[in-house]
Parts: C-alpha cells; sequence; structure tokens
C-alpha cells in the first residue's frame, strides 16, 4: 500500500513537472495548449486534494495520539481503548501500544523509586535505633565514671561494660559498611577453582573461641581434595556469619557440624546445630536485613549476618537454604558450583 502511495506522488510531481517545462519551451498553440492546460490545473488540483487528504488525517492522527497519551497520563479507563481499536493495524494503535509500553515504563520506575526511599528511611532507623543503645549505655556509665566517690572495683566494671559497648558499635559500623559496599558493587569477588577445607578451616578459626566458651562440640568433615568456584575471603565471611549465628543460639554443651557433600553441579555446605530452632514460617524472614525474631532479641545482634551471607552466595552464583525445627536446631545448607573438571 505504501509503494502505491509513493508512486502516485512520483508520477503526479513528474506529470506536473514534464507539463510546465513542456509550456515553458514549446509553447504549443491551439487545442492542444488549452488542452495541456487543463490537464495541468487538473494534476493541479489532484495535488491540492491529496494534500488536503493527508493533512486532515495527519491533524486526526495527532489529535487522537495526544487524547489517548492524556488519556494513559490520567490513568483513567482502558488502556489504550477499546480491545478491537487496539487490534487494528494502524498507525495510530501502534503508537498507542508504544505509549502504553512507555507508560508501563516510567509506572514501574517510579514505584521502584518510591520502595527504594522507603527502604531508605526504614533503613535509616533501623541504623539509628541500633545505634542509639549502645551510645546511650556508653554515655551512661561515663557520667557514672565521672563521681567523685566511685569505687574502684566499679570503675573498673564501668570500663568494661564501655568497652563492650564500643565493639557492638565497632561491629556495626563493619557489617553496615560490607552491607553497603555488597549493595552498591563496590565490592569485586575473586572467584576462583579453590579447595574448600581452607576456607571452611578460616570461618571455623573465627568462632572457635566463641564455642570454647559455651563448651560447645565444633566438628568440620571436608576432604581435602574438594574444589568449588568461590572467593575465599568472602565465603569464610559468609560461613563465618551462619557459624556465628549458630554458637549464638545453640545452648551450652550443645554441637555444631560442618561437613561437605560433593554433588553433581554443586558442592553443598551443611552447617548443623542443636540450638533452639527456626519455626518454618521465618524461614525468608531471617535473611532480611535487619530481621530478628522476638525470641533471639535477648541475644547480641544486629540482623546482618544472615543477609551479608545470602548476598555473597548470590554473587558467587550460589544459594542457601535452611531447615529447621523449634527446640530440635537448625541445619543451613550452602551451595557452590563446583569444579568439573577435578
Amino acid at each position: 500500500m505504501k509503494i502505491y502511495k509513493y508512486t502516485l506522488f512520483a508520477l503526479h510531481f513528474f506529470l506536473t513537472a514534464a507539463g510546465l517545462y513542456y509550456l515553458g519551451t514549446q509553447r504549443p498553440e491551439g487545442g492542444a495548449g488549452v488542452l495541456l492546460g487543463m490537464l495541468l490545473v487538473l494534476f493541479w488540483a489532484l495535488g491540492l486534494g491529496y494534500y488536503l487528504y493527508f493533512r486532515r488525517r495527519f491533524v486526526g492522527f495527532s489529535e487522537e495520539i495526544c487524547r489517548r497519551a492524556e488519556q494513559i497520563a490520567a490513568g483513567g479507563g482502558e488502556k489504550g481503548g477499546s480491545l478491537a481499536d487496539r487490534n487494528q493495524e494502524t498507525l495510530t494503535s501502534k503508537m498507542v501500544m508504544e505509549l502504553e509500553k512507555m507508560e508501563d515504563v516510567t509506572r514501574n520506575r517510579l514505584g521502584k523509586s518510591e520502595r527504594e526511599k522507603e527502604q531508605l528511611q526504614k533503613t535509616v532507623s533501623e541504623i539509628a535505633h541500633q545505634v542509639k543503645t549502645p551510645l546511650s549505655n556508653i554515655r551512661m556509665y561515663q557520667d557514672m565514671l565521672a563521681e567523685p566517690d566511685v569505687a574502684k572495683e566499679e570503675a573498673g566494671e564501668f570500663m568494661e561494660i564501655i568497652g563492650r559497648q564500643l565493639d557492638k558499635l565497632e561491629f556495626l559500623i563493619d557489617s553496615l559498611v560490607k552491607t553497603s559496599r555488597l549493595e552498591s558493587d563496590l565490592i569485586r569477588l575473586k572467584i576462583g577453582s579453590y579447595r574448600i577445607l581452607p576456607t571452611l578451616e578460616a570461618a571455623r578459626n573465627e568462632i572457635a573461641r566463641k564455642a570454647e566458651k559455651k563448651e560447645i562440640e565444633l566438628s568440620l568433615c571436608c576432604d581435602s581434595h574438594i574444589r568449588a568456584y568461590h572467593d575465599v575471603k568472602w565465603t569464610a565471611e559468609a560461613v563465618g556469619n551462619i557459624l556465628d549465628n549458630a554458637v549464638k543460639y545453640t545452648p551450652e554443651r550443645g554441637r555444631i557440624r560442618i561437613e561437605v557433600i560433593p554433588g553433581e553441579l554443586y558442592v553443598q555446605i551443611r552447617i548443623s546445630d542443636t540450638g533452639k530452632g527456626i519455626r518454618p514460617e521465618h524461614y525468608n524472614d531471617i535473611f532480611k536485613r535487619f530481621y530478628r525474631e522476638d525470641e533471639a532479641r535477648s541475644e547480641e545482634g544486629l540482623g546482618l549476618g544472615l543477609y551479608i551471607a545470602r548476598n555473597i552466595l548470590m554473587r558467587e552464583e550460589g544459594y542457601i537454604m535452611v531447615r529447621s525445627k523449634p527446640g530440635e536446631g537448625s541445619s543451613f545448607s550452602i551451595f557452590l558450583p563446583m569444579d568439573l573438571r577435578v
């Protein structure tokens, strides 16, 4: 259809130009000149008619697009008009469909921006809450130390408490920095095929002292030849966060077992404990930032450890799962891509 229209336009232009050139150069006389003049007037009239016709269609098209755009922007009524209008193979319907796509993209971006704004406000509120408690304790014990009649033994106890609160602040800031770097892609993981055992030993050594204080039996079962694709430092960080939670919520003289099970595509690192357990409805919640169960608020913590662990594993193309029963302990399974060449 478009080729047909373009052919008519080209033919009209060529004939009109040829006729004008002939009249201007040959100057025919008599009936031939009059006939040629009448034909030129007819072609001119046809051209003017074509112009007015397509101008009217263009104005109507523009008005329809503006009307549909206003309708989409207002968000009222059915998108793009009736179903029959949208199914027509016309330029107007195609333009309306493109406008609807742009409207959907814009709406999604605005929604994402609002969600990010709400998340930022929530994060700032959580940080302020987490920082406020240790700062208030430090201020209180500092004022008590400033009293002239404070005993030496009490002063020592106050200093010890202040030291613990400062450690908590340091841990909070360190966790927030790690979280921020992970979320903003400032951390570049050095992923390669490495033996799993040294990574797990590094993570175990970080929490061995805490486990020893609670007389928790901490065992590691891993073949020294098993390899997986991971970043040694950050995987040890992820495993260490899970182990730290296991030690925290496992009672004295409990047990924590780290076991490595090679599979066809992934290496499974299973961390099992005899702690208080997790209710199934909270399996997804425990990996959220700053989330802590009501039963766990009596323990020291910020609710960032599992969140950081999951983010690290996702960047290594791995994943984490949890199985637990209240009162019967928990089992966290980390899956890392296996080196299939071994």
